[in-house]
C-alpha cells in the first residue's frame, strides 16, 4: 500500500433507514475523534486515511454509540459493516457492535442486502483474478465513451480538429453569452478572424502512464485562450474556498484541500465553447453530449443534460495543495451502473515557478515507487481516465495537487461523466 494518502471505499452498514456519522480516531485510537461525513444505509462513501487509523460508524459522532468499527489495514481498501451475519475471515469486515435480526429486512431491503452479499462474493473473485479491488457494484456496464489505449510509455495518438485556436483576443463586445448548437461542415467558425489561419489543429496525446491511463497534450489551448479563461475568472466570477467530495456526497472544507475555486460554463463565450468542442474531438465524443441537447439528439441516453461539468477553475497560492484523492463517485445500490465522473481533462493556465505538480502516487512502473509528477505548463492539458475498461473505478487514478513552492498556479478541471451526469 502506498505511503501517501489513500482513498478507502467504505460500504456502510447493510441495514435500512439509518444515516450514520463516520468518525475517524487518529493515531490508532489515541487522540481526538474527527468527524468525517455521513453515509446512508446501503450506501457507500470514501475518505483519505492511513494504515492504523480507526473508524467508527455510529448514529452520533460519539464512539461509544458506534454501530461498527474497523482499523485500516495495509492492502485492504474496501470495508463494510454487516450486522446480520457472523461470517468471519472476510477482508474488510468491520466489527459489529450492534447485532441485528435478518428478519427485520423484508421486500426491497432484503433484496438489496442480498445484492450487497453477492457483490462481496464477486469482489473476492475479481481480486483473485485481477489482483485489484472491486470498487463498484456488480453488475456494472463497461464505460460507453471511448478510452484511448495506453500500451506503452510514450505511445502517441493523433487527433485533427477543426476547432482551431484563438491567437488574438476578440473585442469584449464579441465575447458574450451564447447558446451552443450543432454545426455542419459548411458552417464558418465563430470569430474566425481571431483564430489561427490554419484550417485544422493537430493534437498529440502522449502516454505518460499506462496504469492508470494518463496522457499529456502539449499546447492544447493557446495563450490567448488561457488568458481569456483567467479574465473571465477574475472579472465576472468570485473565488471560494475549495471543498472536498463530489456532487453526490458530503462535501466540506478540509485541510486536505486549501485552494480557491469557481465554475465557468460552456455558454459564457465562444472561446469557452470552442474549448469544449476541441475536448469532444480529442475524446471522440459528440460535442452535443457536452451541452444541453435538442430532443432528437441522443434520445436513448434518457436525459438531455450535459455529461460534462462546467470548467472548475482552481487557484493555488504558495503552500496550498490538494492531497491525494479520487474524483470518481462512490456506488449507490439504486443503479447497477452508477453514473460517475469518468474522464478528467485538466488544463494548465499559467507557468508555475516552482512546485504545483499534479502527482499520481500509485501509477505502475518498473523503475520507481515514487509518484508520477506532471509539471504545470501554460497551455498543456492532461487527460486521465477514472473508470477502467471493465467498468470498475480505477483505484490507481488517485492524484494530488502538490504544494506550490514559488509563484501561483491556475488550472481548470473539465470532468466528463459516464454514462450521464447524475
Amino acid at each position: 500500500m502506498s505511503a501517501f494518502f489513500v482513498d478507502y471505499l467504505c460500504v456502510y452498514l447493510f441495514t435500512k433507514a439509518i444515516a450514520c456519522a463516520v468518525l475517524l480516531i487518529r493515531n490508532s485510537g489515541r487522540g481526538l475523534g474527527h468527524f468525517t461525513g455521513v453515509v446512508n444505509g446501503f450506501d457507500a462513501t470514501g475518505t483519505a486515511t492511513f494504515v492504523g487509523h480507526r473508524f467508527f460508524y455510529g448514529k452520533t459522532d460519539n464512539p461509544s454509540d458506534a454501530v461498527c468499527s474497523f482499523v485500516v489495514k495495509a492492502g485492504t481498501s474496501v470495508y463494510f459493516c454487516d450486522p446480520y451475519s457472523d461470517d468471519e475471515g472476510e477482508p474488510g469486515r468491520a466489527v459489529a457492535h450492534e447485532k441485528r435480526d435478518i428478519s427485520e429486512l423484508t421486500g426491497v431491503d432484503r433484496d438489496i442486502y442480498q445484492r450487497h452479499k453477492e457483490n462481496l462474493r464477486f469482489a473476492k473473485e475479481y481480486r483473485n483474478f485481477t489482483g485489484t479491488e472491486w470498487l463498484a457494484m456488480y453488475p456494472r456496464d463497461a464505460p460507453r465513451h471511448k478510452i484511448w489505449s495506453a500500451e506503452y510509455f510514450g505511445q502517441e495518438h493523433y487527433v485533427r480538429t477543426k476547432e482551431t485556436q484563438f491567437i488574438e483576443m476578440p473585442p469584449l463586445d464579441d465575447l458574450h453569452r451564447i447558446s451552443p448548437v450543432s454545426r455542419t461542415e459548411d458552417d464558418d467558425l465563430p470569430l474566425k478572424k481571431y483564430r489561427s489561419p490554419n484550417a485544422t489543429l493537430d493534437i498529440t496525446l502522449r502516454t505518460v502512464s499506462c496504469s492508470p491511463r494518463i496522457f499529456e497534450l502539449e499546447h492544447f489551448i493557446s495563450d490567448v485562450e488561457a488568458d481569456h479563461i483567467l479574465m473571465l475568472t477574475n472579472r465576472t466570477h468570485e473565488l471560494h474556498r475549495s471543498s472536498t467530495g463530489d456532487s453526490s456526497h458530503h462535501s466540506d472544507h478540509d485541510s486536505t484541500r486549501t485552494s480557491m475555486n469557481t465554475w465557468i460554463y460552456r455558454e459564457e463565450t465562444a472561446i469557452i465553447d470552442t474549448i469544449y468542442r476541441r475536448v469532444a474531438d480529442v475524446l471522440r465524443i459528440d460535442e452535443a453530449l457536452l451541452r444541453r441537447r435538442q430532443p432528437d439528439e441522443h434520445p436513448r441516453l434518457g436525459t438531455r443534460s450535459s455529461i460534462a461539468e462546467p470548467l472548475q477553475m482552481v487557484h493555488y497560492d504558495p503552500g496550498e495543495e490538494y492531497t491525494a484523492h479520487h474524483d470518481f463517485g462512490y456506488t449507490h445500490m439504486s443503479a447497477p451502473h452508477q453514473p460517475s465522473r469518468s474522464i478528467n481533462m485538466l488544463l494548465y493556465l499559467n507557468d508555475v515557478e516552482e512546485g504545483g505538480e499534479t502527482s499520481f502516487p500509485r501509477w505502475l512502473n518498473a523503475e520507481t515507487t515514487g509518484g508520477l509528477d506532471v509539471k504545470p505548463v501554460k497551455g498543456k492539458a492532461v487527460l486521465f481516465y477514472m473508470l477502467t475498461a471493465d467498468g470498475n473505478s480505477d483505484d490507481l487514478s488517485q492524484h494530488a495537487a502538490l504544494p506550490v513552492i514559488k509563484g501561483e498556479k491556475w488550472m481548470s478541471n473539465l470532468w466528463i461523466w459516464d454514462p450521464f451526469k447524475a
